[in-house]
């Protein structure tokens, strides 16, 4: 397939549904061959997106991945590799979102937020940018939230794990630009997922009303500006965090 990314080999964690999944398809229908990875408790739904992205001439497969397990994130940047001897990009999406007060919440909330949201970040990393330094190129790009850059309430430790993907982003960004390796994080608001579905009008509308653009945003206008930043178009930014939020920061921030 043509596209922005045309012959380009990478991955998605958290590909199984919302944003992850429109990622996903995005950067398949940009021409890239795209391990959908995520639990393997989310198989079905897993092979659902690659089941989507070959049938519109796309290129995808499958891939068990628990982002807390060494050993998993071992055979994801094993399996990617293999297929042409490179990893052209990661996209680390894989999280979580407790809730609770800093006041409320106890250490095992704390503990498990970070191993997925951000030590599972820390791990694909330098995992992957082991790799790209090779073969002096590669995009990674960390979904962050724009929880990252302000205060969450009632989200503390879902905040502190997304203002920490950012400096990780940043530190990364500045340590591998030489190796023609670019890093970029992305701060979505409210995107459309099975977390939302079935919420009332009056939900809906709380969470959408402080935007600029006042609705749900869609997990391929994310995937979007994913593509964008792994792509040669954005050849020179790097260590960015981008907002894709409806204009919540604009407003907000």
């Amino acid at each position: 397939m043509s596209g922005l990314l045309a012959g380009k080999v990478g991955f998605v964690t958290g590909a199984a549904n919302g944003i992850g999944r429109g990622i996903a398809s995005v950067l398949a229908e940009e021409g890239a061959h795209v391990i959908v990875s995520d639990l393997a408790s989310a198989e079905a739904e897993g092979e659902a997106v690659v089941a989507g992205i070959r049938d519109k001439g796309g290129s995808a497969r499958f891939l068990a991945v628990d982002v807390t397990s060494l050993d998993d994130i071992d055979a994801l940047i094993d399996t990617t590799r293999a297929i042409n001897g490179r990893i052209d990009f990661a996209v680390n999406n894989a999280g979580i979102g407790p809730k609770g007060t800093i006041a409320e919440s106890e250490d095992k909330t704390w503990d498990l937020a970070n191993d997925i949201n951000l030590k599972s970040v820390f791990r694909i990393m330098r995992a992957t940018i082991r790799v790209m330094r090779e073969q002096a190129s590669g995009g990674i790009v960390n979904i962050s939230s724009v929880a990252g850059v302000t205060g969450l309430p009632t989200a503390g430790i879902y905040s502190a794990t997304k203002h920490a993907i950012i400096g990780l982003t940043r530190t990364a960004a500045a340590e591998n630009g030489d190796a023609g390796i670019r890093v970029n994080a992305i701060l979505p608001n409210a995107i459309k997922s099975k977390l939302l579905d079935g919420s009332s009008e009056a939900f809906l509308k709380a969470i959408t009303e402080p935007q600029a653009i006042r609705r749900l945003g869609e997990p391929e206008e994310v995937g979007a500006a994913v593509a964008f930043l792994l792509s040669d178009k954005a050849s020179f930014i790097t260590g960015v965090s981008l907002p894709v939020d409806g204009g919540y920061l604009a407003t907000n921030g």
